[in-house]
């Protein structure tokens, strides 16, 4: 069976959820309809996912244009890479935005930053193991949409994390949870991913 590593987060938040139904985190896992945030998003990281390092006032992506502060944007070369790994039953899998030795680097979009809610997650522990990387950060973008499908851009708040002992079983353990959900509850659980 395989499984996104989203897939397993969103899992986790909603056994962690009181207010979230069974059939509601099944059609997340399985329709993925994006919100118009999410759209957002991931034309934002189409745009850094396409530009070389270099000084930007604008990027545009997918009908989307983003008002960047004044910065100098400096990308790894090791862009969107995914990875496998076997969790007992369950194949997992994760693309990071970028590798850069062993730190892992990923970028959001949000319209208020949360520290404790990515901290949370089960994300960075994925892809730490995944991709045997002993440092996990994240580049947070504010964006506020200024009229349709234009955003202003806040410089990006890092956020990092390591590695600790007992990560591995930490996410061998929430796979397993999950993969017993996937087995019970969804659909076509091992269907192939693009």
């Amino acid at each position: 069976m395989l499984a996104r590593v989203s897939s397993i987060e969103a899992f986790r938040k909603w056994r962690d959820a009181e207010d979230q139904s069974v059939e509601d985190l099944v059609r997340y896992i399985t329709v993925d309809k994006p919100t118009k945030a999410m759209v957002a998003g991931t034309a934002f990281h189409d745009a850094l996912e396409n530009s070389v390092p270099g000084d930007y006032e604008v990027l545009e992506a997918l009908g989307h244009k983003f008002h960047l502060p004044d910065c100098e944007l400096v990308l790894p070369t090791i862009r969107e890479v995914r990875a496998y790994g076997q969790y007992g039953g369950l194949t997992v899998t994760g693309k990071v935005d970028c590798l850069d030795g062993k730190r892992v680097d990923d970028h959001k979009t949000t319209s208020r930053f949360d520290a404790e809610r990515y901290l949370a997650g089960y994300q960075w522990r994925f892809y730490l193991d995944l991709f045997g990387a002993d440092v996990f950060r994240w580049n947070v973008f504010e964006l506020k949409e200024t009229s349709e499908q234009e955003y202003r851009v806040s410089a990006p708040q890092l956020l990092e994390v390591t590695r600790y002992p007992g990560l591995h079983d930490d996410c061998m353990q929430l796979a397993l949870d999950y993969l017993a959900f996937a087995r019970e509850h969804l659909p076509d659980s091992s269907r192939p991913l693009n």
